[in-house]
């Protein structure tokens, strides 16, 4: 059956307010407001999220305090993995100074939050001279410091701490001489460094960034050997490695 033209102009114009009237509705959720952030899902509260920085902000170079940041934590983790109380009080004095000034240099950067807990709980840990709550509290506290530091796209500071951590790991369980448990931390050294190492191989520093990368691979012969002197020898040099990386990119 033949339809009259009035019949299709009917239709056609029909069609043409419901593809119309489909397109504003998906014109209007494209313009329209992101739906705030729900207060509870499944499990609990979702993570709490940080706007990103500025654009420019993000190609800053790191505060020098974040480096000074981290030079001291290994004197703080010397004196916990030795049990020496007094130069793990002493160290832990410097680090909370440092703390301070790092706190007012970044604002409220992501990982802030996270350090001011770390540290109050390395503070009681130390202060009950508990060794394996002041390593884990450590640990953590510099993992908050990497976290400001991955705002810093110039500067490698993040990955230098995730490295010294890395490195922290392995000594605690060397000397608690848990092998098996060093060996499996000396595998995540090594799948650390590997990830990292391009963000610091830079001129001038060319030789450090080699020699740590042949140390790390010999630390890990030590402790599959389970002989704790070689390893002596490999910390030693490691420690001076990445002592010489951590200085040469303090406020660059």
């Amino acid at each position: 059956m033949r339809l009259s033209f009035p019949v299709k102009i009917s239709i056609i114009s029909v069609l043409f307010m419901l593809i119309l009237l489909t397109g504003c509705g998906f014109l209007s959720g494209l313009l329209s407001e992101p739906a705030p952030k729900p207060e509870i899902g499944p499990a609990g509260k979702p993570a709490e999220s940080k706007a990103n920085p500025p654009f420019m902000e993000r190609f800053f170079s790191a505060p020098a305090e974040l480096y000074d940041l981290e030079a001291t934590a290994g004197v703080v983790f010397e004196g916990i993995n030795k049990e020496n109380w007094s130069q793990a009080q002493a160290g832990l004095t410097n680090l909370q100074t440092l703390w301070q000034q790092v706190k007012a240099a970044v604002g409220d950067k992501k990982g802030v939050k996270e350090g001011d807990a770390a540290i109050e709980k390395l503070t009681a840990a130390i202060n009950a001279k508990k060794v394996t709550d002041s390593y884990e509290s450590l640990i953590k506290f510099m993992g908050s410091v990497s976290d400001i530091g991955k705002s810093y796209k110039l500067s490698p500071i993040a990955d230098i701490i995730a490295v010294s951590n890395g490195i922290r790991n392995v000594s605690f369980f060397v000397e608690d001489k848990n092998w098996g448990k060093a060996a499996a931390k000396v595998k995540e050294l090594q799948g650390t460094w590997e990830k990292v190492k391009p963000s610091m191989e830079q001129v001038g520093i060319l030789g450090e960034i080699t020699r740590t990368h042949a140390t790390v691979n010999q630390m890990k012969d030590a402790i599959t050997a389970e002989n704790n002197g070689a390893f002596q020898e490999q910390q030693a040099t490691i420690n001076e490695s990445m002592a010489r990386i951590r200085e040469f990119f303090r406020g660059k």
